[in-house]
């Protein structure tokens, strides 16, 4: 009995040592790692270009979170169109997209400019109306394509900028356009074209590119993009992943690109991983069909160029947007919109009819209901939406 209690002893004693040993290392750890002295007032040690990154998302995310408790389930489908309006003035079918609907963005064609007093007010409106700020986007690549007429710059094309070759002229061009649209508070142009002319013979880009080679499109591409980044116009790179070497025009066809993946990250989508990372906020996914890359889907129902590409290969965060679905490219997908967000869009530009705009809505808002669609892949696209216009102060 006396050698057990002794042995006892001996155990409790051993565990106290343990027990004491630990508790000196973890206080030594924590004293180490605590600030030295006056580390408090040696402000040296912080940096404060990363504090105040910080403090601007944590902002930015609280805005995100405020305005997206405001949106239902039909309004943050809403949220994710981005439609043609049809009149120069606010009609009732304007209305009913801006007030009912809650539509995301506006983009402005031909039938909505008749002069500078008239679309200055007009905007004014459209923005007044909306319950959450719109964006209001224009194609203003200069050339052949340019809706809006007092910019200086309106017939420097892109292939003219191409043909220059300099990066202060393609700035000084991006600038001109990006200063004709913020005059009327139009905060999102749909340019760069970023593709790429392989064969200016036979492309039928070759009148809206900026060159024949990834170098040159980069080059000069992000001095258009950098140029509306600096005078407060959200630039939209186009036509993703590169439909540069097509013949056929999407309008009217569906395009068929016969190029593997690999020449394709190595060739067509130079451009766009170059603007990714001087941070572009949008860029527009084409319609043409790569069966190399997927046989069944265009790339703008594609999961495979949207997601696995766009997404996660080339981790862009930004706003995703589909070239107008109204095309003829499409018109063998009778379910379009909703193939269009399961494969990653976040928005849907329609230049259509208000009957066929709201139809499109209400096939998204059905197929949300039935759960083909999850609230989650919603609410995704929703808040990088409402992020964009937030951190362009669109959404104040």
């Amino acid at each position: 009995m006396k050698n057990v209690l002794t042995r006892n002893k001996k155990i409790l004693k051993l565990l106290g040592l343990g027990i004491f040993i630990l508790i000196y290392l973890s206080l030594l750890i924590y004293v180490n790692d605590l600030p030295k002295p006056g580390n408090f007032l040696k402000t040296g040690n912080i940096n404060h270009k990363e504090v105040a990154r910080r403090y601007d998302r944590y902002r930015t995310d609280s805005k995100v979170y405020l305005e997206f408790a405001k949106l239902d389930t039909k309004s943050k489908i809403g949220q994710m169109f981005m439609l043609s309006l049809p009149t120069s003035y606010y009609d009732d079918e304007t209305n009913s997209l801006i007030e009912e609907y809650q539509i995301g963005g506006a983009v402005l064609m031909g039938q909505n400019i008749t002069s500078q007093p008239q679309l200055t007010d007009y905007i004014k409106t459209l923005q007044n109306k909306s319950k959450t700020k719109l964006l209001i986007a224009t194609d203003q690549e200069g050339g052949i394509v340019g809706r809006i007429p007092w910019d200086n710059a309106r017939y420097i094309s892109q292939p003219h900028i191409g043909i220059v070759g300099r990066e202060d002229f393609a700035y000084s061009t991006g600038e001109s356009h990006a200063l004709a649209l913020k005059q009327f508070n139009i905060n999102v142009n749909l340019a760069p074209v970023l593709d790429i002319s392989f064969d200016p013979g036979s492309s039928i880009m070759v009148n809206r590119t900026l060159g024949s080679t990834p170098g040159e499109v980069t080059m000069l591409g992000m001095e258009i993009i950098k140029a509306h980044q600096d005078n407060g116009v959200i630039a939209a790179a186009k036509h993703f992943p590169g439909i540069g070497r097509t013949t056929t025009d999407s309008h009217l066809a569906l395009p068929e690109i016969n190029v593997s993946k690999d020449k394709l990250l190595i060739e067509e989508i130079v451009p766009f991983k170059e603007a990714i990372n001087i941070d572009v906020q949008i860029i527009m996914v084409g319609h043409a069909l790569y069966p190399k890359i997927d046989k069944k889907h265009p790339s703008s129902l594609s999961q495979k160029i949207i997601k696995e590409i766009l997404r996660d290969f080339l981790k862009f965060d930004g706003i995703i947007l589909t070239d107008d679905i109204h095309m003829q490219a499409l018109d063998k997908y009778p379910d379009k919109v909703v193939a269009a967000l399961n494969a990653g869009n976040d928005m849907i530009m329609i230049v259509d009819t208000y009957e066929n705009q709201v139809s499109f809505m209400e096939q998204l808002e059905k197929a949300v209901s039935e759960g083909r669609i999850s609230e989650e892949r919603i609410d995704e696209s929703v808040k990088r939406i409402l992020r964009v216009k937030i951190e362009n102060k669109i959404i104040k």
